[in-house]
């Protein structure tokens, strides 16, 4: 799969998370199995579950087979690639919480992805007042979805309105993708350069884009910088000056 097929999947109706990031792992680590072995965990995990309830679920995934964060390494890469989490069975919230929800809609669970403040969580549509902590492996009422928000930002913090909002797959993905330049950008240039192709054809917002044109110029990269400054402004005066560079 390509960055622009990527692109296209996700913007298709209702794309399934979990399909949406194993293709991103197939595009960035050069895995071209990640699709059917990511499926085929995801298959398992679904077929073990007893009791085809939240409880159930939790406690399969989070007791039974052993999926916990990532405390010791936590921005290491695999934890960004789902068919990785899946096969080690540790991640970062966001990848973990993907796994909940993966598992949950073979079981007809309706779950969504909660892109709160500097963590992730999983709600639950038909009843709002309950969330799992995938990266914990517990289940949460509001009042600890209230603690894990001030064990981050301190106590008495007040959670900010809308925060609590279901995300959508595209948002995911360019978080894991936000995950994984964070990772790379002092480490792995060839990486960091795959991720930003993929990111450049990715949809986005103008916030987001501005943020990569800064990176992208601070790598060298001036053909994304003048595309993506183009896509913002077409008159925008320093895209010739960018193309330029490059010749």
């Amino acid at each position: 799969m390509t960055p622009e097929e990527l692109s296209a999947f996700l913007r298709a109706p209702d794309p399934p998370l979990g399909d949406a990031l194993l293709h991103l792992s197939t595009i960035l680590s050069g895995r071209t199995d990640a699709l059917d072995v990511g499926r085929k965990h995801l298959d398992e995990l679904a077929a073990g579950v007893r009791e085809p309830t939240i409880p159930g679920l939790v406690s399969h995934l989070f007791d039974t087979i052993g999926f916990a964060g990532d405390i010791d390494n936590y921005h290491d890469e695999e934890n960004s690639l789902l068919d990785r989490v899946l096969e080690r069975r540790v991640g970062m919230p966001i990848t973990l919480s993907a796994v909940v929800t993966a598992v949950g809609r073979r079981l007809g669970i309706d779950l969504h992805l909660i892109g709160m403040p500097g963590h992730v969580i999983v709600g639950i549509p038909n009843d709002p007042s309950r969330f799992i902590d995938a990266f914990g492996g517990t289940e949460l009422n509001e009042n600890g979805v209230l603690r894990r928000f001030e064990a981050i930002f301190g106590p008495k913090t007040d959670i900010p309105p809308g925060a609590l909002r279901p995300i959508d797959t595209i948002s995911v993905v360019n978080r894991v993708c936000n995950n994984l330049t964070r990772t790379w950008a002092d480490s792995d240039s060839r990486k960091l350069n795959r991720l930003l192709d993929v990111r450049v054809a990715l949809p986005t917002t103008e916030n987001e884009q501005r943020l990569l044109i800064n990176i992208a110029e601070a790598r060298g990269r001036f053909d994304l910088a003048a595309k993506l400054r183009h896509d913002i402004d077409p008159d925008d005066p320093q895209i010739d000056s960018l193309w330029a560079r490059l010749n």
